[in-house]
């Protein structure tokens, strides 16, 4: 299989190479990992290689076919990934179609993306369709954590779980996707999205970046500020901005790393913020910023399950300024 300028995961790519370019196909694909981490894109790699004609299945997708050249190819559905819950009855027909066979291909593939938005209903209408796949369908479905969705479910997929991208693997393909950035500032970017290639050509391109550059130390800083109020006005600029709010989460989780390294003796930084990171090592425990490091993960946890954002904003002032001691 060829997998073009998708950057990383090395083992991932064996894994699939191994099965693909034998002709065989897992009637039912879960690909979990964070945001940006190529999830989607991976997945609509697999189905193109699986709707390719060229005669070896390692040249898949070959992109020269008639089928790769279609930009909406007719036996390749794609639902979810806007952020709207996906219903039972969306479920019900998607499961429908699945039936149908063919048009040119020989697989009819269907991509359910960010999965973990479907109600436990729709999670139960479409394990009927995994139980008993016809055979010419391939489902592919994405998520962030797989323990999003029913085991039932899960135990029905070949699960395949992305990791961050090295800067040393993802450096050519940002180079190519934002020409105008310079390396050193394309690899701070890579560092505070935690590795993921598609929040970084996201933020540095809408700028995104820039603007978690400036937040993110002065909401650290706010965490153990004398009261409240500052940091709850600060993240109030984060009402609308849900990409933003990905990123100064990313970005605290490496400043409070940076804090607990130097409240270890540590000097490696991985943060661009190793002032406040030490200002936080000064005022709080290794207990205290272990605990905080925790709660900033259970936050991008909640991000990801769509939380209400007024809510999510509320509990973020309080767990953070709980878990400072607060």
């Amino acid at each position: 299989m060829q997998f073009g300028d998708f950057a990383g995961n090395a083992s991932i790519k064996r894994q699939l190479s191994s099965q693909i370019d034998a002709g065989h196909y897992p009637h039912a694909l879960l690909i979990e990992g964070p945001l940006g981490s190529g999830r989607r894109t991976l997945a609509r790699l697999i189905a193109r290689a699986a709707l390719c004609r060229h005669g070896e299945h390692a040249a898949r997708p070959c992109g020269t076919c008639a089928a790769c050249q279609k930009t909406a190819p007719p036996d390749l559905t794609e639902l979810g990934g806007d952020g709207a819950t996906l219903s039972v009855d969306a479920i019900r027909r998607l499961r429908e179609d699945a039936f149908l066979l063919p048009n040119e291909s020989a697989y009819r593939v269907m991509i359910l993306a960010e999965a973990q938005a479907m109600t436990p209903q729709a999670q139960n209408a479409l394990l009927k369709i995994l139980e008993e796949p016809p055979a010419h369908l391939l489902f592919i479905l994405t998520c962030d954590k797989r323990t999003s969705l029913l085991e039932t479910i899960r135990s029905r997929c070949v699960c395949l779980t992305l990791a961050p991208t090295m800067w040393e693997e993802a450096q050519p393909v940002l180079t190519t996707r934002l020409p105008k950035e310079s390396p050193e500032e394309l690899c701070r970017a890579h560092s505070l999205f935690g590795g993921c290639i598609g929040q970084v050509i996201d933020g540095v391109g809408d700028g995104t970046f820039r603007q978690v550059l400036d937040l993110t130390p002065r909401i650290a800083a706010a965490i153990v500020a004398p009261n409240e109020a500052e940091l709850m006005e600060l993240t109030a600029s984060l009402e609308k901005e849900k990409q933003l709010t990905v990123g100064v989460l990313s970005g605290l989780s490496l400043i409070l790393r940076d804090a607990l390294v130097r409240k270890y003796g540590g000097i490696t930084t991985l943060s661009t913020s190793p002032d406040v990171a030490a200002q936080l090592a000064s005022r709080l425990t290794a207990q205290r910023l272990t605990a905080l490091m925790e709660q900033v993960e259970q936050l991008q946890f909640a991000l990801a399950r769509n939380m209400n954002n007024n809510l999510f904003l509320t509990r973020l002032c309080a767990c953070l300024r709980a878990a400072a001691g607060y």
